[in-house]
């Protein structure tokens, strides 16, 4: 199902969970396809790359833009399955690579139940939600260093033929980043319902929602 984010913009979570700085000016809603901010461990790849601390916040297209393909517009690729992202030819080589990262949100959108409404979904104790992701550099014919990422969803506890991001648990958060990859697996797990507000709104009718992605 496809999905908007608001993101974190406070500095405060940035400094105090990351030792981070202020990101760069946010949207105040990403929706697929836009710029977002993202949390890995440092990249260490890069010529002249020095790893002075254990993260480090980049931007990047929210739609993940595979090693293999030839154009940056790479469509359904916003979210990835839980289940199947290591096997997934969209996903594996990230997946492999331990190219782990985190989306700070205040709140994620939804669709209701109607098509002129949404979900709102914010932690009930106002503290930032942290959404796992898979990021990507891919290189464009031009030479550019292109930067992407993806959410990480899993089935839906309360309605198994939905899917919903995976919501780290803030003391995971380190850990996912960090752990080998064949520990990957072990932190997509669903996130309690009772430590989340979901509201439903009616949506402003000229700021359409992305369409929704093919089953598969």
């Amino acid at each position: 199902m496809p999905i908007q984010y608001e993101p974190t913009r406070d500095p405060r979570h940035f400094l105090a969970g990351f030792g981070l700085s202020v990101p760069e000016e946010q949207a105040p809603v990403v929706r697929p396809g836009a710029q977002g901010t993202f949390i890995r461990r440092p990249r260490g790849d890069r010529e002249g790359a020095a790893m002075t601390g254990r993260f480090e916040a980049a931007r990047g297209r929210w739609g993940l833009i595979p090693l293999f393909s030839q154009d940056r517009e790479v469509p359904y690729t916003f979210e990835a399955r839980g289940e199947t992202a290591a096997s997934e030819r969209n996903f594996y080589q990230p997946w492999k690579r331990g190219h782990r990262c985190v989306v700070l949100a205040d709140a994620l959108y939804r669709r209701g139940d109607t098509e002129d409404t949404v979900v709102r979904v914010s932690r009930a104790d106002g503290e930032p939600l942290a959404l796992a992701g898979l990021w990507n550099g891919w290189r464009a014919p031009d030479g550019e260093c292109v930067e992407s990422f993806a959410l990480l969803t899993l089935p839906a506890v309360e309605a198994p033929a939905q899917r919903r991001v995976v919501f780290l648990r803030e003391a995971w958060v380190d850990d996912w980043l960090h752990c080998p990859v064949e520990e990957t697996a072990a932190y997509l797990r669903p996130y309690a319902l009772d430590k989340l507000v979901r509201r439903a709104i009616v949506r402003d009718p000229s700021i359409p929602l992305p369409k929704r992605q093919p089953p598969g």
